[in-house]
């Protein structure tokens, strides 16, 4: 594995697989787990990350969402050095991430029965139109400017593998990268760090120029672009699972096309 592989899987793992272990420890610690039940868990989850795509911390985005649907008003005493509810009445006492995060459930529609599918499909027509014609924008700059712009890595690795495997990686790219990504890039990365520190609209774009960098190739640059903000949008107005769904319908159109190549190779 070379130097820039390392730097890649370490950026991968410090922006996209880090934040939903994070958060799940700090709702773990108000709930009153042990440090050294977190301690193992943790080791677990890094050691599996590495091993398993994107499965383990999907698996803690879903167990995130379920703390966020129970949240209530716990505060930490730093006197008692304990946590505490109903919130006390104490100068020393301050807000927990469940008290911070008490309205996000909610104001996220973090349920999918808040999905309404016909009109999740619209929204992805008109994300992927654009997207269609971002596509061909870029890919004639990149042409007159004689650009030499590889496809992502993950699409040249899962056209490569046998098809075996890569029917394994379809829920992978389909399922578990669209809930993992949409919960950090959008949720965390856009609606709680930036947004409140720099406005709707450079945390917007911010937040997707790091998604895009993340993906680490020129050619879907502007394309991934376009995406997070999209989905910026829709996590604001509509809610998350909507970002989610458009998020889905881009990588499964991709796997989708890549799947036939691979059927129509096999039979020849």
């Amino acid at each position: 594995m070379t130097k820039i592989n390392i730097i890649k899987d370490f950026l991968v793992f410090l922006f996209v697989y880090l934040p939903p272990l994070i958060i799940f420890i700090r709702f773990s610690r108000e709930r009153k787990r042990s440090y050294l039940l977190l301690t193992i868990i943790s080791i677990l989850y890094i050691v599996t990350s590495l091993f398993t795509q994107n499965l383990i911390p999907f698996i803690f985005v879903l167990i995130n969402i379920r703390y966020l649907k129970t949240a209530e008003k716990i505060c930490y005493n730093s006197t008692r050095n304990e946590y505490t509810s109903p919130c006390e009445l104490n100068i020393s006492t301050k807000p927990t991430i469940s008290s911070r995060l008490l309205e996000d459930y909610n104001r996220f529609k973090f349920s999918i029965r808040n999905l309404n599918l016909l009109s999740a499909i619209k929204y992805t027509i008109q994300s992927y139109l654009i997207t269609i014609l971002i596509s061909a924008i870029s890919s004639g700059i990149f042409y007159r400017l004689n650009v030499n712009a590889k496809q992502q890595e993950i699409v040249t690795w899962m056209s490569s593998m046998p098809l075996k495997r890569f029917l394994i990686m379809i829920p992978i790219v389909t399922i578990f990268a669209p809930i993992l990504e949409e919960f950090v890039f959008r949720w965390l990365l856009f609606e709680k760090i930036f947004r409140p520190r720099i406005g709707i609209y450079l945390s917007a774009i911010l937040s997707s120029i790091i998604f895009a960098f993340i993906h680490f190739n020129l050619m879907a640059l502007p394309i991934l672009i376009w995406i997070g903000l999209y989905n910026c949008y829709l996590i604001n107005k509509k809610g998350y699972w909507y970002s989610v769904f458009n998020h889905f319908a881009f990588n499964f159109i991709t796997t989708m096309v890549l799947l036939a190549q691979k059927l129509g190779a096999a039979r020849f």
